[in-house]
């Protein structure tokens, strides 16, 4: 089908610019028409000819205060009354992250055709994550798109904030580990293969620490390349495995168990399922239609399934805190707050103040997490240092030994 390059004026004036597949121009101008913009020029627009890939699709990846940035923009115009089209459109222009604004562009031709939000941001899972499209989407299903995109905005900021919190507490202790690798390298480069040969003609005996860093060192010399297509081929094998759905259950339920870092995901995932419950069950929809929407925001498939769950033993007219307390997965206080929100008609007070507790819990849990890696790393790294310096001390003292008690010499 041709393609053909417009460019036009909408309701407010503004020129916007773009392309659509159409069978002639009287096609296009319709369709352009049917959005109320004015067409100012229209042409056919040759494709290019051949085979090739757009590898810049590997890289669409936006930093997440662009992301931010633009779901903030987003809400403020989409509640300010400006059509969707002309608020991606204007955020298009705006924006100065080449990923996002191509994906923007993509975006904005896709809803002009009539494809959703949120399937046409699906598209792009480099540039809005899982979690992003299905919040999106129960936003469009529940007719609470502006209280949804506050919410990703909260989101993504704590997420961005957990990140660079890491990140600081990591800063040093990986300057240690860095250089710890190079004093590694340096003296079972330099310094070792020396002392091995002095001892060797001595006849002296080869400590055991000594024997293990040099054996390391050099299997590692030798089989380098070999080493890293393993671990590239295990990244590669993993990535495909938890993109199927029982890897993705597996590993889901696996992050869970992970000590230090399973618990805040764990309270992540309970505070997006009591946000988006409450926002959901706000509006009016009927219960199960918001679990079914709140199982797939909640950003993590083991819990997704128990909401499902959930859903199920509600369908059959169970109410909510027995079935919850059931599964499982769900905490005590959570329960306990449900049956209470059930039994005072205030579910959505209950489920807010369940939300605003885990948003708390995984902020004190990030602020004891920075606290507790960086003497974690500084202990292993001061571990591995003791090591190499026994490894390097040992054989020095075999010599000295050696040498005191005459070995390596001819008296005669």
């Amino acid at each position: 089908m041709p393609l053909f390059r417009y460019k036009v004026r909408d309701k407010e004036g503004q020129i916007v610019s773009g392309t659509l597949e159409g069978s002639d121009v009287t096609t296009i101008v319709e369709r352009l028409d049917s959005f109320g913009y004015v067409p100012i020029t229209i042409r056919e627009e040759k494709r290019a000819s051949g085979v090739g890939v757009d590898f810049s699709k590997f890289f669409e990846r936006v930093k997440p205060v662009d992301l931010i940035n633009f779901t903030r923009q987003f809400v403020t115009l989409h509640r300010a009354g400006l059509p969707m089209l002309s608020a991606i459109g204007a955020l298009q222009a705006q924006t100065k992250a080449k990923p996002l604004a191509r994906a923007l562009d993509a975006i904005r031709k896709d809803l002009m055709g009539g494809t959703a939000l949120s399937a046409a941001m699906s598209k792009f899972p480099r540039v809005f994550s899982e979690l992003y499209v299905n919040s999106i989407w129960a936003g469009e299903t529940g007719g609470v798109l502006d209280d949804i995109l506050d919410r990703l905005v909260l989101l993504l900021e704590h997420e961005r904030k957990l990140k660079s919190d890491v990140g600081s507490a990591l800063r040093y202790p990986l300057i240690l580990a860095v250089g710890f690798v190079v004093a590694i390298v340096v003296m079972a480069t330099f310094v070792l293969p020396k002392f091995t040969m002095l001892l060797t003609t001595v006849g002296g005996k080869m400590p055991l620490p000594t024997m293990i860093l040099i054996t390391f060192t050099g299997f590692m010399a030798k089989f380098w390349y070999v080493i890293f297509l393993l671990m590239a081929g295990v990244a590669v094998l993993f990535y495909l495995f938890v993109r199927t759905p029982a890897g993705r259950l597996w590993w889901d339920r696996l992050q869970l168990r992970i000590p230090i870092f399973g618990p805040i995901v764990y309270k992540m995932a309970l505070s997006r399922f009591a946000r988006m419950f409450e926002t959901l069950d706000r509006t009016g929809l009927p219960i199960l239609r918001s679990l079914g929407l709140v199982a797939k925001t909640v950003g993590n498939v083991y819990i997704g399934g128990a909401v499902d769950k959930l859903a199920e033993s509600v369908r059959r007219g169970r109410g909510l805190a027995a079935p919850m307390r059931e599964i499982g997965v769900f905490p005590t206080m959570v329960v306990q707050m449900v049956a209470t929100g059930e039994e005072s008609g205030a579910l959505d007070d209950m489920l807010k103040q369940v939300s605003d507790y885990y948003d708390q819990e995984v902020e004190y849990a990030v602020k004891n997490l920075t606290a507790m890696i960086e003497p974690i790393m500084i202990l292993v790294m001061g571990v591995g240092a003791i090591f190499l310096i026994i490894a390097i001390i040992m054989p020095y003292m075999s010599i000295l030994t050696s040498f005191g008690s005459g070995g390596g010499y001819n008296t005669k």
